[in-house]
């Protein structure tokens, strides 16, 4: 039994970052981290600090020193906070701090910090504390404005972005044969859209997700292109994977197509079935099915061999809302 739910974990967990064709070497946001991974950066004043500089130096006729704040202190107080799985000072996260800062004398401190998304501005925060502990009085007024702003989560970068919003506009029922909906994911890379989960209450063993994301491509007139392309990745994934943890001989169908009209619609897609059998272990079986709807791929992956599955998908593809193609996706397959 073990055998069999770490065979469904990970044909499961591997699909989950398929969407994205990026090496992840900076731990992505999860249900388990408040915070993403997040560099941190020097940067040269801007007109506002070097303004406020030059309006303190003629009132208190004193000194106005830039880059007064270190990049190390910070890090060790976003660290003492908890809230972020990485604070790195190297380039590689998504989100980037970048700090500029200046103290007059003994005084007052005051910084600047720019939230970014791979150098897109997302937010900008100004402070002005006493000298004392100012990283640390800094670091706390920071979190509590990210908190109560909600900048990490995926509705404001999508806000930010133009992206999808996958939270508001991706509707799907709640319930579709014994299968309830039981969990929604959306991560905040746009491009790697969201997940949901629908699992029968009366079986723990059978679970399906389905996947919502953008096709990674400028060109969204060849359908069958678009999915082979994806079938193909899915291939690869979980051939390595078997590979890599000695697991039993995978078998892999080929792809099959899948059509059928409902209330006048059109539905037509592909799917393709994965087994491992082995007289060693129990009997283990999935199901991969493939759809081109609006701009998005829509994937469903079951614990179960496609037959079992079909009607599931027949029923809950027609009911789901997709977003359409967002002006963030249309700006980039621009040629």
């Amino acid at each position: 039994m073990l055998t069999r739910l770490f065979l469904a974990a990970w044909l499961l967990v591997l699909l989950g970052g398929c969407a994205a064709n990026r090496d992840e070497v900076i731990p992505p946001l999860s249900a388990q981290v408040n915070f993403p991974a997040i560099g941190l950066f020097n940067q040269l004043p801007g007109n506002r600090l070097e303004s406020w500089c030059d309006q303190q130096q003629k009132r208190q006729h004193a000194d106005c020193q830039a880059g007064t704040l270190e990049l190390t202190q910070l890090q060790s107080r976003l660290a003492d906070s908890g809230l972020f799985p990485l604070i790195t000072l190297e380039a590689g996260a998504d989100y980037e701090l970048l700090l500029s800062s200046a103290q007059i004398e003994d005084h007052k401190v005051r910084a600047e910090l720019i939230l970014a998304w791979r150098g897109i501005l997302l937010h900008r925060y100004e402070y002005q504390v006493d000298t004392t502990e100012a990283s640390a009085k800094i670091v706390r007024l920071l979190i509590a404005d990210m908190l109560q702003d909600k900048v990490f989560s995926s509705g404001y970068l999508a806000g930010a972005l133009e992206s999808d919003n996958y939270e508001k506009d991706l509707q799907a029922p709640a319930k579709v044969a014994n299968f309830q909906l039981s969990h929604r994911l959306t991560y905040n890379d746009p491009f790697q859209g969201s997940i949901l989960t629908y699992k029968d209450p009366a079986y723990s063993s059978d679970r399906i997700e389905v996947s919502v994301y953008p096709i990674p491509s400028s060109d969204l007139s060849n359908t069958p292109a678009i999915i082979e392309e994806e079938t193909a990745k899915l291939r690869g994934n979980l051939s390595d994977f078997a590979k890599q943890h000695n697991l039993p001989p995978l078998t892999m169908s080929q792809d099959k197509m899948l059509d059928w009209t409902q209330q006048s619609k059109q539905f037509q897609g592909y799917y393709l079935d994965a087994s491992i059998v082995s007289r060693d272990t129990e009997p283990f079986y999935a199901s991969y099915f493939f759809f081109i709807q609006q701009d998005k791929i829509v994937r469903f992956t079951t614990t179960f061999p496609s037959d079992l599955a079909m009607n599931f998908v027949k029923e809950a593809l027609p009911q789901m809302a997709i977003p359409g193609e967002s002006a963030f996706m249309a700006k980039l397959r621009k040629p």
